[in-house]
């Protein structure tokens, strides 16, 4: 069975986040049940249902945004490397990564102040949404975990002996 595993530490991001995609959940469910018994009961007029319905597409929309930045991060399975972006994921089979490397994180063209994990390919390096914290002032992209030295280094190692133990074509490492 094929499961993706977060390979960045889970933070107070993921955290937060995740908090605000159980809140949303609890709003849909709620007002659901409220639109669903002024429909069965026929005690809220037709304008209110359509309110009503408005609002869950609203909490909606929130619950999906609020649910893509917690799943922002790098994953990894038998078959290569997910990087998840908030507007988009990236797949990288194992036969195209060559390795990592860090480097300073991209905005707009400019290097910011924060390093980045960066995935080496056949065709070029990819950067990864994964960030290490900075006290340095300046320029900052802020569209994914931010992890302290420590938890950063953490997930390099990770990514470094899961390339190897997929080059040496044994199991992935958990």
């Amino acid at each position: 069975m094929r499961r993706w595993r977060r390979v960045d530490p889970w933070g107070l991001r993921q955290a937060f986040t995740g908090f605000m995609v159980l809140a949303g959940g609890g709003m849909i469910v709620v007002v659901s049940i409220a639109v669903g018994a002024g429909v069965v009961g026929g005690g809220l007029p037709v304008r209110q249902v359509a309110q009503m319905a408005g609002a869950v597409a609203a909490v909606g929309a929130w619950e999906f945004a609020a649910l893509r930045l917690y799943l922002v991060g790098v994953y990894r399975d038998e078959r290569g490397l997910l990087l998840r972006h908030v507007h988009r994921s990236r797949l990288l089979p194992w036969s195209e990564v060559t390795g990592f490397d860090v480097r300073r994180a991209r905005f707009l063209g400019s290097a910011t102040v924060r390093d980045a994990a960066w995935v080496l390919t056949r065709d070029g390096a990819v950067e990864a949404p994964v960030q290490r914290r900075s006290t340095l002032a300046g320029l900052r992209k802020n569209v994914g975990p931010v992890l302290s030295a420590a938890d950063f280094d953490l997930m390099m190692a990770r990514l470094r002996e899961a390339h190897a133990a997929a080059q040496a074509g044994g199991v992935v490492v958990r």
